[in-house]
């Protein structure tokens, strides 16, 4: 049933008026969150989110989760748009890679030369380099990541530097396989689309030892194939506050009959469902008064971020409280995010489009036409008549 007044997903994420900017960076802070009641160091701490969703999940699991759901929709858009691996791959690394350089680059120099039992002395070393190049490289997307790569002894007191960053490496699988599906395609694509993200999220769930060591992590990819199954339907899809409701009416359920059975009356489903419903009905609707959001996106930058920050502010400062450490990592990543889009992120996605509008156009201008010698203009109309064609059809 249509809702009336509420307009389709794929209206929604064709322009720039949608609240997706903002979800995204509802779920980085909420990481932000669940990561300073983890570290810090005045007591043990769990954030409430996490009280209640235990044990099923906690709240940074749910906020990366959101974050693949919004993730498939707008990569598989991505592809659909422009179904060319290069651009599609150039694309991508636009996205991920210039932002995750100077975050590591930024991150690894403070920590070396501030909290390192050597002193600055240890950039001279190979660890801080492997660590920083390992880790823009995603690691070759590889399933098993020796420990050293991911920290640099005696500094931070050896903690690993980054934990976060586990989940751009599962990314760059999803990415991976959504150009593996759309070069397959052996139907029309928004149909072909539909169908693998429907068989893959069938294979996941029912036999999830297939291709677990490359390809899923269960929930994360599940939740990445459900967006990429909403991206091919839409444009008839529309999600207001009654399918929020109707959600949260099946939560409800769930809550009434898991809890006479099992310890928590929470199953992951309900809350998935529950958080999508809720995330897609914010990301579609036209908000007011967040246009500096809309157009600049911050969230990959807290992510990146958050984490150094936090073990930094752990190690500069005394022992702070849950909250206080929370709210003034936020702070000072906050603004490490904006520079970060500024400088590094939204001028890299600049050039890459610039480069692919450079490029299209040549195509599209097929080789510059040659002046045929006198008297054999007309015997050279129709190879030129050719040359049109083929570059129309590129």
């Amino acid at each position: 049933m249509a809702t009336p007044g509420v307009r389709s997903l794929g209206s929604a994420i064709e322009g720039h008026d949608n609240g997706f900017n903002l979800v995204r960076l509802v779920c980085a802070l909420l990481v932000v969150v669940f990561h300073g009641y983890q570290l810090n160091t005045l007591r043990p701490a769990t954030d409430p989110a996490t009280l209640w969703l235990q044990p099923v999940t906690d709240l940074g699991g749910l906020a990366v989760a959101v974050f693949f759901l919004v993730s498939g929709i707008f990569i598989t858009q991505s592809w659909m748009r422009d179904p060319h691996p290069g651009r599609y791959a150039l694309r991508r690394a636009a996205r991920i890679v210039p932002g995750l350089f100077a975050c590591l680059l930024v991150t690894t120099v403070l920590a070396c030369a501030f909290f390192s039992d050597h002193g600055p002395g240890t950039l001279l070393g190979a660890e801080p380099w492997r660590f920083i190049f390992g880790n823009t490289a995603l690691h070759e997307l590889r399933y098993i990541i020796p420990p050293e790569e991911l920290r640099i002894p005696g500094v931070l007191a050896g903690q690993d530097l980054n934990g976060p960053l586990w989940t751009l490496y599962w990314e760059g699988r999803m990415y991976v396989m959504v150009a593996l599906v759309g070069l397959s395609a052996a139907l029309p694509l928004a149909t072909w689309m539909r169908a693998c993200a429907l068989f893959l999220l069938l294979a996941a769930n029912l036999f999830p030892e297939v291709a677990a060591g490359y390809v899923w992590e269960v929930r994360l990819w599940s939740m990445f194939l459900a967006g990429m199954l909403l991206q091919t339907v839409a444009a008839q899809l529309r999600v207001g506050a009654l399918q929020v409701g109707c959600a949260l009416a099946l939560l409800a359920l769930n809550w009434t009959r898991f809890g006479a059975l099992t310890p928590s009356p929470l199953t992951w489903f309900g809350i998935a469902l529950a958080a999508g419903a809720l995330a897609l009905w914010a990301g579609g609707a036209r908000v007011r008064h967040i246009g500096h959001i809309q157009r600049h996106d911050y969230s990959y930058g807290v992510y990146i971020y958050h984490w150094p920050v936090l073990l930094m502010l752990r190690a500069v400062l005394p022992p702070l409280g849950a909250l206080r450490l929370t709210l003034l990592a936020m702070a000072v990543t906050l603004a490490l995010a904006a520079l970060s889009w500024h400088l590094v992120e939204a001028p890299a996605l600049r050039l890459a489009r610039r480069w692919l509008g450079q490029h299209r156009r040549l195509i599209a201008a097929g080789p510059a036409p040659v002046s045929p010698p006198s008297g054999q203009a007309d015997a050279a109309k129709k190879p030129q008549a050719a040359a049109r064609i083929d570059a129309d059809s590129a």
